[in-house]
């Protein structure tokens, strides 16, 4: 529709310059006006025949160097038959050749060769607007395509991500239960149901890119009720959340392969009592997550299974947030290993992007 638009639009502008133009030395009669309005109509079949054509021959595909060839040779043919469409109308209504309104001196070559000129430069100029539209089209429906590509590469290793953490987390929870369903039946099946909860949270999680931080406090909160029964008085919780920060979105596990993270190279590694540090706040419009153990940041930097679930964070916070994100494990003090999980704070994954 927007094509047909501009197509009668643009030819009846151009009958209209002519018009207007030409009444200086052409009469304004009915005649006059016919043959601009002939002519135009001549040319929106013209030009609409070279699109056809265009499309026919897939010329938008077509390099610039195999191109212009083309569509010189198809305007300088089509410049001809508007010629001949003149030249028709003149056979038609005898009263508007050339003898009845041009100057003493000018010949028939030469009149032919103004029209033929004429009608060259308008098709050339109708060409290059229509090719220019369909190039900028193809760029968009490219950047589209090329968009979309990557979209869903980001997704599938997101998704691949995800599919690594659960392992990890599975078998460090059945080797906290273990010992627990010889010892306490009762507390291992309630420890069984915890279990069930954050194992239905990683599937549904896995459907999500992001989430509330309430969300994943409440998984955190479930795992680390499995862990005490692992270390019993070895481990000591200690959480400084923000209640405003809870509503803000963070990707699933996030903080839980922190709080993980902490547990295995903080209190697994101490003979003695260890504590973990969980804080959560708003500050300057960036969500701020952090966790903090006791330990020594040599042994947090391993490279087994939860040094990977450190770098597969890392590789999600890119993949979702680009630059805007950064994950940062540093020794603040000493005795202290402190994982620094910087957010936008923002509620929707768009508005993390932008």
């Amino acid at each position: 529709m927007a094509y047909w638009w501009c197509q009668l639009g643009g030819w009846s502008g151009l009958c209209l310059i002519n018009i207007f133009t030409t009444q200086g030395f052409v009469p304004g009669t009915w005649r006059v006006v016919g043959s601009f309005i002939w002519l135009s109509a001549l040319g929106l079949l013209v030009s609409h025949g070279l699109r056809a054509l265009i499309l026919r021959c897939g010329w938008i595909e077509l390099p610039v160097a195999r191109l212009l060839p083309r569509i010189v040779s198809a305007n300088l043919a089509l410049a001809l038959l508007l010629v001949g469409g003149v030249w028709f109308y003149f056979l038609l209504v005898p009263q508007l050749g050339p003898a009845s309104w041009m100057k003493d001196g000018r010949s028939m070559a030469a009149a032919n060769l103004l029209f033929f000129v004429n009608d060259f430069i308008i098709l050339t100029f109708w060409s290059g607007i229509y090719f220019g539209v369909a190039f900028f089209k193809r760029q968009r429906r490219m950047e589209i395509e090329r968009y979309q590509a990557q979209t869903a590469l980001a997704e599938a290793e997101l998704r691949g991500l995800r599919s690594q953490l659960n392992p990890h987390f599975l078998f460090n929870s059945l080797n906290s239960l273990r010992a627990l369903v010889v010892e306490d039946p009762a507390r291992a099946q309630e420890a069984i149901t915890q279990m069930a909860t954050i194992l239905r949270y990683h599937l549904q999680s896995s459907e999500r890119s992001l989430l509330p931080l309430a969300e994943e406090m409440g998984t955190v909160e479930l795992y680390l009720a499995l862990e005490l029964i692992r270390f019993e008085d070895r481990l000591t919780v200690e959480r400084e959340v923000d209640p405003d920060a809870l509503v803000f979105f963070v990707p699933p596990l996030a903080l839980q392969t922190l709080v993980e993270n902490a547990v295995k190279y903080g209190v697994s590694h101490d003979e003695g009592a260890g504590v973990i540090r969980i804080s959560a706040k708003v500050n300057a419009g960036r969500l701020v997550v952090s966790v903090r153990n006791t330990g020594a940041l040599h042994g947090a930097s391993s490279t087994d299974s939860t040094g990977l679930g450190l770098s597969n964070l890392r590789t999600r916070l890119r993949l979702l947030f680009a630059e805007h994100a950064s994950l940062e494990l540093r020794e603040p003090e000493h005795g202290w290993v402190e994982a620094c999980l910087v957010l936008p704070a923002t509620q929707t994954l768009e508005q993390a992007r932008t």
